[in-house]
């Protein structure tokens, strides 16, 4: 049976410094949820976050 594993934090990080461009699934569109704030810190670090949430489509 198959059992998923986290990446290590060193693949992440490595993912992490070559990407410029991070669709965040499930991105609200309220300040006080965690999704909200992280995409808006990566932002801040030069990130281009694509939001995806089908419950905002068109918004």
């Amino acid at each position: 049976m198959y059992q998923f594993h986290n990446p290590s934090d060193q693949l992440i990080t490595d993912y992490l410094q070559k990407a410029r461009r991070i669709a965040v699934v499930g991105l609200s569109n309220r300040p006080e949820t965690a999704s909200y704030q992280v995409a808006q810190f990566m932002q801040s670090k030069g990130y281009e976050i694509i939001p995806v949430n089908p419950r905002l489509a068109g918004q």
